[in-house]
């Protein structure tokens, strides 16, 4: 007989087609950002293999991938627990990195760019993705919104930038915030993105750092503003 007073299982979705390790690290990742798993929540290495069958090996990778984007903390003696959400004084830090990264980057960037198509084709995407509060809702929105600036900063061409602003980690930790709440700004961003584009396709460096810079910051201010008041 079922015990009437233990918690059920949380289940994690396997996708099909990518290593085992990717497997896991994909389920943990939307259960975290979906708060099937809360703050501070211990993560079992034996029940996480047990739902997703495969042996405890590839769990642990998928941890320890999750540990370095600060999703999952290792406590010493105590195995894995989920990380706490950015502090509000994290979370300004962490729009001062990306600031400084992806200014930078189209700083150096060769203009005019031989990825406007590219780019012209996030932006579509972006102005027609589902608007709503559920994770698959703005988590569309979240992918362009990713993709976009990361072939901004990959304009430069510079290794070492794209390494430093991908391994920031922003759109996950963003994830994280917008659970529950959806696209509160996606109007807002979605016309920045235009603006954007639409500077780089006349080649007006000046006018793309700064729609850029006033971009970045304003995202901030709106996060901050809707979160942390």
């Amino acid at each position: 007989m079922t015990d009437p007073t233990s918690k059920p299982n949380k289940a994690i979705k396997r996708s099909a087609h990518l290593s085992l390790a990717d497997i896991a690290y994909n389920g943990l990742v939307e259960a975290i950002i979906n708060q099937e798993f809360q703050p501070g929540e211990p993560l079992s290495i034996d029940q996480l293999a047990r739902q997703l069958e495969m042996s405890n090996t590839p769990v642990r990778e998928a941890l320890m991938r999750a540990h370095g984007e600060r999703l999952v903390k290792q406590k010493t003696n105590y195995g894995f627990v989920v990380a706490e959400l950015l502090t509000p004084e994290e979370l300004h830090q962490l729009f001062e990195v990306r600031h400084l990264v992806e200014i930078r980057a189209l700083q150096l960037a060769p203009l005019p760019s031989q990825s406007m198509s590219e780019l012209r084709r996030l932006v579509d995407h972006m102005l027609q993705a589902p608007d709503g509060a559920g994770y698959h809702d703005y988590k569309v929105y979240l992918q362009l919104d990713h993709q976009f600036h990361h072939q901004l900063v990959s304009l430069s061409g510079n290794v070492f930038l794209i390494k430093a602003w991908e391994d920031l980690h922003v759109h996950l930790h963003l994830s994280r915030l917008y659970t529950g709440i959806g696209l509160f700004d996606r109007s807002d961003s979605a016309r920045e993105h235009k603006q954007i584009l639409e500077a780089l396709e006349r080649s007006d460096r000046e006018e793309v750092v700064n729609l850029l810079s006033e971009h970045i910051q304003g995202v901030r201010e709106r996060v901050e503003k809707y979160f942390l008041t």
